[in-house]
């Protein structure tokens, strides 16, 4: 199908941090591109910039958008959107651009990438009618539906419409990654990736690796990712003692290579909405310590065994230790998971689910306010 006489959806975001939001956005691009004309629009800005050159690699058209410039709905006539699919990260986000949607009459999707967290009257009260004007609402994970559930703020119309990855791809050897990095063949390597924000629980990561570092002291802790709280947390290991076992590697673009030169996979966030990177892992046949929190738990299933409450250190380092000592369960739970992510959370289902919608959206007609 040409691109150009086919439907255009308009995948958008206002987040100024898009990360696993552009992810997801970059996936289903990709993955429907050959059925759709897709244009991905971003806020114009430093933060955004790589997102942006990511889609025009992927063969995808960009759509900046600047305070300074054309109104979104202006800009939604000029591409002749079909569909506009909105993304937020968190709640608040994303309202502006379903306002314009339906200003310019284009059918608006609107799609909650994280759990419900607003406790703000104004912003709860902003959210419900923001949310009223979406003609669907898609939600990642079924655990971050309930959240809206519960809160009755989750729309008209809603759906579940699970997160889902493409493969990743290591291009280099677990030896030669190693190498790099100055880690010992043998070493055992424990690794995460998240912003550094208070939501992924590097405090308590920090505060787990002393424990673990005191049973098995030639492991190794990756941490790549960046944010604001990243110069306090290598602060933290420094004075916790540990800053010569902890490697603080900032964004990477080689995740998959990091990924598969590691022997745990390990995210302490507080919440989630089905996190990206838990998937990644997963599809690497990575064995993988988390906390019991909604999305990771749906990704990971309710009888994974190395999931442990938020927000407690010792139980994740007891967690992370037996992990490192039981190279046979590291095996086995690795498989596990690389089956239940071909299974479940492959790009192609997502991309298939949201297609459906986009076509039930399109069967209803020209939309009317």
């Amino acid at each position: 199908m040409d691109a150009h006489t086919s439907p255009t959806i308009v995948l958008a975001t206002d987040s100024l941090a898009p990360s696993g939001v552009g992810e997801h956005m970059l996936t289903l691009a990709d993955t429907l591109k050959d059925h759709y004309r897709i244009v991905l629009a971003f806020p114009d800005a430093d933060s955004t910039k790589s997102f942006m050159a990511r889609a025009r690699n992927a063969g995808c058209e960009t759509l900046p958008l600047a305070d300074d410039g054309p109104p979104i709905a202006s800009l939604l006539h000029e591409v002749s959107a079909a569909v506009l699919h909105v993304h937020a990260g968190v709640a608040w986000e994303g309202h502006a651009l379903v306002a314009a949607g339906r200003q310019a009459g284009v059918p608006t999707i609107r799609t909650e990438h994280l759990p419900y967290v607003l406790t703000d009257e104004e912003q709860k009260a902003a959210h419900l009618l923001g949310i009223e004007q979406a003609d669907q609402t898609i939600f990642v994970s079924e655990a971050t539906h309930e959240t809206y559930r519960s809160a009755g703020a989750a729309g008209r119309r809603s759906v579940t419409i699970r997160n889902g990855i493409a493969r990743p791809r290591p291009l280099r050897a677990r030896s030669e990654t190693r190498s790099t990095l100055g880690i010992p063949r043998e070493a055992p390597v424990v690794a995460t990736i998240a912003r550094f924000t208070a939501q992924k629980g590097y405090k308590h990561l920090l505060s787990a690796a002393v424990h673990v570092l005191a049973e098995v002291p030639e492991a190794q802790f990756v941490l790549i990712g960046d944010g604001s709280e990243r110069p306090a947390m290598e602060m933290a290991a420094a004075e916790l003692g540990i800053a010569n076992s902890v490697r603080f590697l900032g964004t990477r673009d080689d995740a998959p290579d990091l990924l598969a030169a590691a022997d745990v996979f390990v995210l302490a966030s507080l919440f989630e909405g089905l996190p990206l990177v838990v998937l990644e892992a997963m599809a690497l046949d990575l064995p993988v310590v988390a906390t019991r929190i909604g999305g990771t738990l749906e990704a990971l299933g309710a009888d994974y065994p190395w999931l442990v409450q938020p927000s407690e250190p010792v139980a994740l380092a007891e967690t992370i230790s037996t992990a490192l000592r039981d190279g046979a369960m590291r095996e086995l739970l690795g498989h596990r998971n690389r089956r239940r992510y071909e299974n479940e959370f492959t790009a192609m289902r997502m991309a298939s689910e949201t297609a459906a919608l986009y076509r039930a959206v399109f069967a209803e007609g020209a939309y009317s306010a």
